[in-house]
């Protein structure tokens, strides 16, 4: 389940806030007219005059979710491996575009064909796409063809999140709430509608006198604990989530928390 990542992924860099918030999913396909034959010559070849303007193209026909138009910008090499079909169910796999931009100050490698552009999506958590970021950083490969320039068909995505430490103070907020047995406030602060887990490890916290701490956030390890997670949003689970120690309980447990637009959300419980 979930969509996986091509990439390096850019958590814990505290990359800028994205887009607006979701604490449920907000994802969604675009409506899209797949390729299916090219009777009329539609699909045939259609480069750009330049890397950029190839790479534009290509995003604003997904964007619109003509995969006709973008796939007449595939490379050779492109065209090659998908077939406008296989290109199609590529591309549904994928969040839909809301925003995209051209990041022409960003590439310094010296290489004429690599274009970084900047794709916003409605970020949300779902189980058949998994997270999906506000943003994501996309690294294209263009090449040159017929005087003109067409692209490859995966980029690098290396997807922007909040910064790290955001997420102690969510679980926080989302502790104290429950100290406070104020529910609305800790839903507030919750980015599925049940949280995975054993919820009840967090019940003695209500009403509790003790002064409630929180611990430093760190990486969600495979095994038992990240099981359901696994299983509803796929093994990138492991790469986005964070999970923070709670004190002040009848007993310490702890929570996993996902980056869900420009903040950290609660998404489930663990025992200690």
């Amino acid at each position: 389940m979930g969509r996986l990542v091509v990439a390096a992924v850019a958590i814990g860099l505290g990359l800028a806030s994205c887009s607006s918030d979701s604490d449920t999913s907000a994802s969604s396909t675009t409506s899209t007219t797949a390729p299916t034959d090219d009777r009329d010559g539609a699909l045939t070849s259609a480069p750009a005059p330049s890397p950029e303007e190839a790479v534009t193209a290509l995003l604003t026909a997904e964007q619109r979710g003509d995969h006709q138009a973008s796939y007449r910008l595939l490379s050779p090499a492109g065209r090659k491996a998908l077939d406008p079909g296989a290109w199609a169910r590529l591309r549904n796999q994928l969040p839909a575009i809301t925003e995209l931009r051209v990041d022409t100050a960003a590439d310094d490698t010296g290489d004429e064909g690599t274009v970084v552009a900047i794709v916003d999506h409605a970020p949300g958590l779902d189980p058949f796409l998994g997270l999906t970021p506000a943003r994501e950083r996309q690294t294209w490969k263009a090449v040159e063809q017929d005087g003109g320039w067409v692209v490859d068909p995966e980029p690098l995505i290396e997807p922007e999140f909040p910064a790290v430490a955001l997420a102690q103070d969510s679980a926080l907020t989302w502790a104290r709430a429950v100290q406070a047995c104020d529910e609305s406030s800790a839903k507030a602060q919750e980015g599925v509608a049940s949280l995975f887990g054993p919820i009840e490890a967090a019940v003695g916290l209500c009403g509790s006198k003790a002064t409630v701490a929180v611990g430093a956030p760190e990486p969600l390890l495979g095994g038992p604990d990240s099981q359901a997670l696994v299983a509803q949003y796929g093994p990138e689970a492991l790469i986005w989530a964070r999970t923070v120690s709670v004190m002040g309980a009848n007993r310490p447990f702890g929570l996993v928390l996902a980056p869900i637009g420009s903040v950290w959300k609660v998404v489930a419980v663990l025992a200690r």
